[in-house]
């Protein structure tokens, strides 16, 4: 029997897109090679997805985070983040010159648990930085802008599992001081490497321009440092190539949407697991599809039975962030600084869930788990 093959993520450009494409390089290869038309025009046509003023790219979603930090004062302070997120989200904080403070998330959405948060500000809090995991915008997401705004501190999203995800009429990375994005290959849509920063205020805009351009005064005319920088530039094929799946935004959400209903439908009866699913359909991209174990299900041994049923599965960020060796030793974190977290980390994993996915894909997928569960539980 053909065993089929689904991967976690399967980035993708048609023959129309390919043929954009090819029409393109002659001009990049004639012209500009770096932060040319192209990265105007995707800027452009970013924000305006977003319903924002201002969208800057950059080489990496990490720098868009490292530049959203220095320019709403994180040096010094201490920056409340979840555990559950990819080592860029902390790293960001520590490389900026702040403090990775390390909070609970909630079983029901993975994103940040807004109760433990508030027990976690002090004086040195500086601000908070929200991951949309997995896509999902919490529905507490206004609630964490209105506690920033009462206590003095800023909000960053982390969207880079989120371009499009609407909740409350407006967009991902909209609701904060400042919005960041990923297109690694992995995301929703990708540039090969690249990253945004969005934002409605016009000094952070300002400030990010400049660092764009390695802390260049952009207000002058002549060439001109007035802020330390980094190459953070993103190039033009790098642009042209997010322009192309951006233009597919909304087809791809629809889809990854479909899929979503399928997993749905297939497993609700399932009582061995629960899905992480949000509360309105539109308030998710579904980067993936995370899903809780109950305590009885190996979950080495499903990962593994799924494996040879060729279904890519993964957990996501394993360890947590506070258990990374790095800050372990930067931050003195220990095993038990976050019962929760750990317990939910110890039992999830995570469906494929991407355009390149039939429908039969996700029954398959649904079916195989639903067997592999009865192997397990016995």
């Amino acid at each position: 029997m053909c065993i089929p093959k689904i991967n976690m993520a399967d980035p993708y450009f048609s023959s129309l897109d390919r043929e954009w494409i090819h029409q393109e390089i002659d001009s990049i290869l004639d012209g500009v090679l770096s932060m040319g038309p192209n990265v105007k025009s995707f800027e452009f046509e970013f924000a305006k997805m977003a319903g924002v003023r201002h969208a800057v790219a950059m080489n990496s979603c990490t720098s868009a985070l490292e530049v959203s930090l220095a320019s709403l004062g994180a040096k010094g302070g201490e920056v409340i983040i979840p555990a559950e997120t990819f080592i860029a989200t902390g790293m960001a904080v520590y490389l900026a010159g702040a403090i990775p403070k390390f909070a609970e998330i909630s079983e029901s959405t993975f994103c940040l648990d807004l109760d433990d948060v508030r027990k976690k500000v002090n004086r040195n809090t500086k601000g908070i930085i929200l991951v949309h995991m997995a896509g999902l915008i919490t529905p507490d997401i206004e609630k964490f802008r209105s506690f920033c705004n009462e206590n003095s501190l800023f909000l960053i999203e982390d969207a880079a599992h989120a371009p499009g995800a609407t909740r409350f009429n407006k967009k991902a990375g909209s609701f904060g001081h400042v919005g960041c994005f990923s297109f690694y290959p992995t995301k929703v849509i990708t540039s090969g490497e690249g990253g945004m920063l969005i934002t409605d205020d016009d000094d952070i805009a300002l400030y990010a321009r400049s660092q764009q351009h390695r802390g260049r005064d952009i207000v002058q005319a002549v060439e001109q440092y007035s802020l330390p920088g980094r190459n953070i530039r993103m190039t033009e094929m790098a642009a042209l190539l997010g322009r192309v799946q951006l233009s597919h935004l909304s087809e791809y959400l629809t889809r990854r949407k479909l899929i979503s209903e399928i997993y749905q439908q297939e497993l609700q009866s399932e009582h061995r697991i629960n899905i992480i699913f949000p509360d309105e359909v539109d308030a998710s991209s579904y980067w993936k599809i995370p899903v809780l174990l109950n305590g009885e299900v190996d979950r080495e041994l499903v990962t593994r039975k799924m494996n040879d049923a060729g279904i890519s599965i993964d957990w996501a960020y394993q360890p947590a962030l506070h258990l990374q060796p790095v800050f372990k030793t930067l931050m003195g974190s220990y095993l038990g600084q976050l019962p929760r977290t750990e317990a939910l980390l110890k039992r999830h994993i995570c469906l494929p869930c991407h355009p390149r996915m039939e429908m039969e894909d996700a029954k398959y997928v649904s079916r195989s788990l639903r067997t592999i569960l009865d192997m397990c539980c016995k």
